[in-house]
């Protein structure tokens, strides 16, 4: 998303000679040559259009993070926190490129500066160690006021156990997030459970095509080993499961994205556990969170059983969304 000398040269030139060509081709088929002040700006309008996004992304990156932002990752981020200065320069315009260009709707709930900047948070973190990426195809997050059902219903009265969704089919490009959920995942960084990044892990995994819990960046030599521990993993009895939060096991795809809460969030509890799992996700994300995020304290508990349910549904935790809550990967059709 970011854009450096090389790649807005890469772009200036590939805008040039694109529309050198079409106008090449304009004035051959029209085999009249005396038309080329006409030609001008077909050329110019093609070059442009080839040039918007990049220009914008400069303007845009050029552009102070407001200090209402900044204060949001101060207070909320611990993966930014943990950054050395270049480090951070490179997330903060990271999530003003994303947030000029995802739009973020709020559904019966508002969307505040929390709220915006922990969405592009959870969308940075986990390309944070790409050199560059892309969420193509993703049109808009909708942001719910709590945990939601099968209908995306939040009503008080009904069965909500879900916090978090990408969509498919004619849904295709739609992220839906629960507000309280989406905030509660960064009050404590070591909790292993961040319904932002698990969402966009699913990102990630699908930027080949499929959900399918072998993402492209998975490649080579890696693949295999990858795809034979998840194999091993999911056939394991649920009471040898150890500490790895029961919905990972639902398929190959909720596997790698629990996991990568895990790596995002406790990477030191994943690393003693299981050595082999961090060295892969390592080599996955191109990041080593044990290094930086390990020596960070977190600054807020996590929300107690008997404490009041962030939901904003005035029950306990314990009797509400933490009964059998799920981060979805995919909306129904």
């Amino acid at each position: 998303m970011l854009v450096t000398e090389q790649s807005n040269r890469s772009n200036q030139r590939q805008a040039l000679v694109f529309a050198a060509v079409v106008a090449g081709v304009v004035l051959v088929l029209a085999l009249k040559w005396h038309l080329v002040l006409l030609v001008l700006p077909l050329v110019y309008g093609i070059y442009h259009l080839m040039r918007r996004r990049t220009l914008r992304r400069i303007k845009v990156i050029a552009e102070p993070l407001p200090d209402a932002w900044e204060n949001v990752l101060q207070s909320h981020v611990v993966f930014y926190q943990a950054l050395d200065e270049a480090g951070r320069e490179r997330f903060r315009n990271l999530i003003k490129v994303f947030m000029d260009e995802v739009p973020v709707t709020g559904i019966r709930t508002d969307v505040d500066d929390i709220t915006h900047v922990l969405v592009a948070a959870s969308a940075t973190i986990p390309i944070f160690g790409f050199e560059d990426w892309e969420y193509s195809g993703l049109g808009e997050i909708l942001i719910y006021p709590g945990a939601f059902n099968e209908d995306y219903q939040t009503d008080q009265g009904v069965s909500r156990n879900t916090l978090g969704m990408i969509g498919v089919n004619h849904l295709s490009g739609v992220m839906i997030l629960s507000k309280p959920d989406l905030i509660s995942g960064f009050k404590n960084h070591k909790d292993k459970r961040n319904v932002g990044i698990h969402e966009f892990a699913h990102l990630v995994d699908k930027a080949d095509g499929s959900v399918d819990g072998l993402p492209n960046c998975v490649a080579g030599d890696a693949a295999a080993p990858w795809i034979g521990w998840v194999a091993e993993e999911l056939k394991r009895d649920p009471r040898a499961r150890e500490e790895i939060d029961d919905y990972a096991y639902t398929n190959e795809a909720e596997y790698f994205a629990v996991l990568s809460e895990y790596f995002f969030e406790d990477p030191e509890l994943l690393q003693r556990r299981h050595p082999e799992v961090y060295s892969m996700m390592r080599k996955m994300y191109h990041q080593d969170t044990r290094s930086f995020l390990s020596a960070v304290k977190p600054r807020a508990r996590r929300v107690g059983r008997n404490s009041p349910c962030p939901c904003g549904s005035n029950k306990k935790y314990k009797r509400c969304c933490s009964r059998g809550t799920k981060r979805g990967m995919k909306l129904s059709a």
